[in-house]
């Protein structure tokens, strides 16, 4: 079956963290795109921010799924659906509790979510025992995430796979002719929307999923680009 639709995650995945998509990768993104597959971005980044990321990428006709599925958006119509949403008085309850202990948090401009992030990354382990106590979070049980930079706290209806749901329906894409490509658990939940998942790095190696080192090896491994 043709590809139709091939689905990414950023950090870790088409770039190591807090860096730039590299040359090589944005200009085999574009190839992708130049042969009519719809290249999405699917990632806890913002809408805004992965619309920007494509558009510097000199992908013009990318679709966007920020806050792991949070919020879907098409950056070329401006159409946006928004999932679930933490409501904004307990996001800023949380804030406020979280600010009196974590003095240098910043927090990413989220719509659906809150994703504290310490200065110091040696506080993140501490940062996320204390979200784990959050009144919000332990009444409502929303999803949290942890990584080596910040805490995602989430509402436990989102997920990336869901997103994903909604943009197939949008487009009228099957199943096997999508693939997605993702490096944690937080983007296991799209495997059940693909025949075909794969994973970059070695971050839940198992038998079941796909492992590539670093995407260009995929790329070659799988011949998208051929």
């Amino acid at each position: 079956m043709t590809i139709k639709l091939a689905v990414f995650d950023i950090d870790g995945t088409l770039a190591p963290t807090e860096d730039p998509i590299p040359a090589e990768v944005a200009r085999q993104l574009r190839d992708l795109e130049k042969r009519g597959i719809r290249i999405v971005f699917i990632s806890g980044r913002t809408a805004s921010y992965l619309a920007g990321l494509a558009r510097g990428s000199g992908i013009y006709h990318a679709w966007v799924a920020g806050e792991n599925g949070g919020v879907i958006f098409d950056p070329a119509s401006k159409w946006e659906k928004i999932m679930v949403s933490i409501p904004y008085h307990e996001t800023e309850t949380m804030k406020k509790t979280l600010l009196h202990q974590f003095h240098d948090l910043w927090f990413q401009p989220n719509q659906t979510m809150l994703t504290p992030t310490p200065k110091r990354k040696e506080q993140v382990e501490a940062l996320h025992r204390a979200v784990l106590k959050l009144d919000p979070v332990i009444n409502n049980g929303y999803k949290i995430n942890i990584y080596d930079d910040c805490v995602e706290i989430m509402p436990r209806q989102n997920s990336k796979g869901k997103a994903l749901a909604v943009i197939k329906d949008l487009f009228r894409v099957k199943s096997d002719e999508v693939i997605v490509f993702g490096n944690t658990v937080v983007d296991l939940p799209m495997k059940e929307e693909t025949s075909q998942f794969v994973m970059i790095g070695d971050a839940g190696q198992n038998e079941e999923i796909s492992h590539y080192e670093h995407i260009g090896i995929a790329f070659r491994e799988l011949q998208l680009l051929r």
